[in-house]
């Protein structure tokens, strides 16, 4: 895997340049495909383009929180800059990306990775203070205008 930054990223009106992954795939807005269901984590992401490369917003419970009730409304994590990765001998794709979040006296290292018209995510939370134990989640999303 290789870091490449998307930093010089042209907007979608045209290609990008030769030495900047297209991001495209990992644009949009995503839902948890576990969304009916009592859940941990990330339930919604909405990854955009910024002059520096990607940023993503996400909405879930937080390692403080531990689960969250169906129907419970998801609390607004912010939108923080994001790491994109490339596949080896692709560099012009960005199929991953990683952010990291602070929340509630947990740093959450969400990283995703794209395949076959889905986002895998896992959310990895450490307290600060280095007590207690940590938390680790995986969740599948999908796009949201995929909604049936």
């Amino acid at each position: 895997m290789t870091i490449r930054s998307a930093a010089r990223a042209t907007s979608s009106a045209g290609p990008p340049a030769p030495d900047v992954p297209d991001i495209s795939a990992l644009l949009g807005d995503w839902l948890n495909t576990d969304r009916g269901a009592v859940s941990k984590g990330p339930l919604r992401l909405t990854v955009t383009e910024c002059g520096t490369g990607l940023t993503v917003r996400a909405f879930g419970t937080t390692p403080a929180d531990g689960r969250s009730a169906a129907g419970e409304q998801p609390r607004d994590w912010g939108e923080v800059p994001a790491a994109v990765y490339t596949a080896p001998g692709v560099p012009s794709v960005a199929w991953s990306f990683s952010a990291v979040y602070e929340l509630g006296g947990f740093r959450t290292v969400l990283s995703a990775y794209y395949k076959t018209g889905i986002l895998v995510t896992t959310a990895s939370s450490v307290p600060f203070d280095g007590g207690g134990p940590g938390r680790w989640t995986r969740s599948f999303f999908h796009r949201a205008e995929e909604v049936v």
